[in-house]
């Protein structure tokens, strides 16, 4: 075994001191500004959680208008249609498909 006869040299110690009054001054803008930054967290956060609830409110009517959409696609698809026409012209309006010798074609 190798023994070294250097001695550790000592690291330097850092000392930051402040005198009385700045260091309260100093502790408390600290103080006030981490209780603004927490302050300003939980509004944001607040918005946030406004924004998701107005986004799922909004996502719910979206899908209830895309429902009540299809729902008057199928309605219109069955007023506009060719047996619906042809009975609704019978009752309400005294018309009739033509016979086949009543058609005459020039």
């Amino acid at each position: 075994m190798v023994v070294s006869k250097a001695k550790a040299r000592k690291q330097p110690e850092i000392a930051f001191r402040l005198p009385g009054e700045q260091g309260k001054m100093l502790a408390a803008m600290v103080g006030v500004a981490l209780v603004l930054g927490l302050a300003l967290t939980q509004v944001f956060h607040g918005q946030v959680v406004d924004m998701r609830a107005k986004a799922g409110q909004l996502q719910a009517r979206n899908t209830a208008i895309a429902n009540e959409n299809v729902r008057l696609l199928a309605a219109r698809a069955q007023v506009a249609s060719k047996t619906q026409v042809a009975a609704l012209a019978k009752t309400k309006l005294k018309l009739f498909e033509p016979d086949q010798g009543q058609v005459r074609r020039m």
